[in-house]
């Protein structure tokens, strides 16, 4: 199978015969929860809260039995994982944003931002998750600066989630075996109400172990073990009818071998003489590192919604997230060779710091009705890393603090962001208009290196380690006509920006003296915002008895548009213009590390579907995705050259099957991916080999017990891979994927 973005053009007619059938007058009607499909594509209702959504709730998470979020939402049209099925290895792309920074990711209300050097960015234990929402694109006003690519809100769950109907008191075990890694987990969970219901509470345990991972021809995908146990506690209390107060913990923790590029590459193989010497599992321990992680998450959350008074719906909640890691390289790794992997040992921490007030108020100004939305906010972003490089010249070198330093390109800073935004959803009869604006100042400010090679008082060096500001508006706009019960047509225009990372501000290279000096040696604290002007379109059909009486269907098509202009990148290639080495142009001293390129456009179209009947569910998404940038991230001078974050064209489709008498649900999912072909040339820093299309299917199936010493039980199966097909994900860097895997749990609530 082979797509291209040009030819989405041939689904506009079929989307206006479509757009007829589904037009016709029809009763409409909520879609119950229980009745979803394996994939939920967007909202239970054709809405202007459900635009550019796309949704995933608990029955979906428990349905895949993933072993890590990333790999939840690459089961939606869009959103892609990057890096590999490895342990800690996974980041997110939607619409071909993949940078940390372009994909917001909202935990109960809390920020995770983890932005390591080749490492993933979403530590969130599958197993306490209720419901998780992928608003696309830079659309939304409520969260902070960035997120070009979309904002990913998880919300986990509580005991009011987990209780029986009257019951005061809880319990949950489940243990499940997946056979591709012999992994094992085990959950349990207690949870419980006070007899009034003013408070409820709930605590969650659960724990993943397992051998390494296995590629499709039966290789063993080395260091993908996993040891990782995770918590959560959660308490509600209604301090009275229109207050409600959540308290929450959520740790996660996990050890272990792995390489040093968690998302990339394998471990390179020792070689005979490695092995003679050392022996062979130290061979390929020098090749690795070990990792200890912590991840935790701390929220409250405060909520005031009088029902006798619509003006008020108040929220406000602070909340902190803290990952760390600490990478320890085998004894008898080399000295000499990790100066840019995080040397021998090293110590990260990424910790965010919200508080966030919000309200919504309801009223009319004659015939228009309001749906007011203010807020404000206050976001601390600090980040601590440190590095041991022992090489021996390093441990008696004062220009390297004698071997302890930050990493030159991933430097310790802070970044302070206050914002506050307006929008105003105004509804006159089947139109809806939405106007938003948001001003957010961030402040960024940078750490001095302890290494004087990496911070020199020198002019000619650069090494500016000083605070700056950046601020600016972000102005939206969106309309939403549901032109019948049926049909309803929407589009939205955004512009926005984000500030510049503490990496790119403040990333050095070394400067001891002008013979003895890199090429580009400064901060970047002069580097502009990167700005976009995002647009989308489309339409969203519904219909109950389309083809038999109580059917429910749904379909949604969306165009959308991003143009990035001054996106930041690092000083590759061709420095400054017209220069080459040897050459009449000569640089200048401290030249920055990062500078502002020309830009580049992603645009594609998405169709998104679902059908439902009392017995029988299916569904099927298509993605398509374009993306060209202004000269090259080498050259800004150059050539036009691809964006190298542009997913394939992938189409998912569910068929299933319900029989309720029995408590049972089966049925299958494929998922085909299109080959990647428009890749950067060989010799860009930034290339991702091409990848061949491949096609994957799978099997689900689900039975609850329905009464006496089976009540509460429940079993189920899924099978990915199901034909152990080898394929290498375009976005994984050619590292293969991951064959069959037969995986089946049993769970008992009381």
């Amino acid at each position: 199978m082979k797509m291209t973005y040009h030819s989405a053009c041939a689904l506009l007619p079929m989307a206006a015969a479509l757009a007829l059938l589904f037009g016709a007058p029809a009763r409409g009607a909520e879609l119950a929860e229980a009745a979803m499909p394996a994939i939920t594509v967007f909202g239970d209702s054709i809405s202007a809260d459900n635009v550019g959504r796309s949704y995933l709730r608990s029955a979906d998470v428990e349905r895949q039995q993933a072993d890590n979020v990333a790999a939840l939402l690459d089961t939606l049209p869009g959103v892609d994982m990057s890096g590999t099925a490895r342990p800690g290895g996974q980041s997110l792309n939607i619409w071909g944003f993949s940078k940390v920074q372009d994909v917001k990711v909202i935990l109960d209300g809390v920020p995770k931002g983890f932005e390591k050097y080749r490492q993933g960015s979403v530590f969130i234990e599958p197993e306490l998750i209720k419901q998780l929402e992928v608003n696309k694109g830079p659309h939304t006003s409520l969260y902070g600066n960035g997120g070009f690519g979309g904002v990913i809100t998880v919300d986990t769950k509580d005991a009011r989630d987990m209780l029986k109907d009257g019951a005061k008191l809880g319990a949950f075990l489940k243990y499940a075996r997946h056979s591709n890694n012999a992994e094992n987990d085990a959950t349990v969970a207690v949870y419980g109400r006070s007899a009034d219901g003013r408070f409820d509470g709930i605590a969650y345990l659960s724990e993943r172990r397992s051998d390494d991972l296995r590629k499709p021809d039966g290789a063993v995908f080395r260091f993908s073990a996993v040891d990782a146990p995770s918590g959560m506690t959660k308490l509600n209390v209604r301090l009275s009818a229109a207050q409600l107060l959540t308290l929450s913990v959520m740790r996660g923790r996990s050890t272990g071998w792995g390489p040093f590029a968690a998302m990339g590459e394998d471990v390179p193989t020792p070689t005979e003489a490695e092995i003679g010497k050392y022996g062979w599992d130290e061979a390929w321990r020098r090749k690795a590192i070990y990792r200890e992680q912590r991840d935790d998450t701390y929220a409250v959350k405060w909520r005031y919604s009088p029902a006798d008074n619509p003006l008020v719906n108040l929220t406000a909640s602070v909340g902190q997230s803290k990952t760390t890691q600490h990478d320890q390289r085998s004894a008898t790794a080399t000295s000499t060779a990790f100066l840019g992997s995080l040397g021998n040992a090293s110590w990260a921490t990424y910790t965010d710091r919200l508080a966030d007030l919000r309200n919504e108020s309801v009223l009319r100004t004659g015939a228009v009705g309001h749906v007011l939305s203010v807020g404000a906010q206050w976001h601390d972003n600090v980040r601590d890393t440190l590095m041991y490089y022992p090489t021996p010249t390093a441990l008696k070198d004062a220009s390297y603090n004698y071997g302890y330093f930050e990493p030159y390109y991933m430097p310790s800073g802070r970044q302070n962001t206050r914002g506050a935004y307006l929008q105003d959803a105004l509804n006159y009869g089947s139109l809806t208009l939405m106007a938003a604006a948001r001003y957010d100042q961030v402040c960024s400010e940078g750490v001095p290196n302890r290494a004087r090679r990496y911070n020199s008082a020198s002019p000619l060096a650069g090494h500016d380690y000083s605070a700056v500001q950046h601020s600016g508006w972000s102005p939206r706009l969106g309309l939403f006509w549901k032109a019948s019960e049926s049909l309803a047509l929407f589009a939205d225009l955004s512009q926005s920006w984000r500030a510049p990372t503490i990496d790119e501000l403040y990333s050095t290279e070394f400067y001891v003296s002008p013979k003895e000096a890199s090429s580009k040696p400064g901060s970047s604290r002069a580097l502009a915002v990167e700005r976009i002007t995002a647009a989308r379109l489309g339409a969203m059909l519904g219909r109950r008895g389309l083809f038999s009486a109580g059917d429910d269907a749904q379909l949604r098509l969306t165009a959308y548009r991003n143009r990035v202009r001054d996106d930041i990148g690092r000083r590759l290639g061709v420095l400054v213009y017209g220069y080459e080495p040897g050459g009449k142009v000569a640089l200048p001293a401290g030249l920055s590390n990062y500078r502002n390129l020309s830009g580049f456009t992603t645009q594609g179209v998405e169709l998104e579907s679902f059908y439902n009947t009392a017995r029988l569910f299916a569904s099927a998404a298509l993605s398509m995705q374009y993306g060209s940038r202004n000269g090259s991230q080498r050259d800004p001078w150059g050539a036009d050259e691809p964006v190298s974050g542009i997913a394939p064209d992938k189409l998912l489709a569910t068929l299933g099957w319900k029989f309720p008498a029995h408590g049972v649900s089966a049925g299958w999912q494929g998922r085909f991916v299109a080959a990647q072909e428009r890749v950067l040339p060989i010799g860009n820093a930034y290339r991702l080999p091409p990848s061949k299309g491949y096609g994957l299917h799978g099997l689900f199936a689900s039975w609850q017990g329905n009464g006496g010493a089976w009540r509460g039980v429940e079993a189920r199966l899924t099978v990915d891979n199901l034909l152990n097909r080898d394929y290498q994900p375009y976005l994984s860097e050619a590292v293969t994927g991951v064959g069959r895997n037969v995986k089946l749990s049993v769970s008992k609530s009381f």
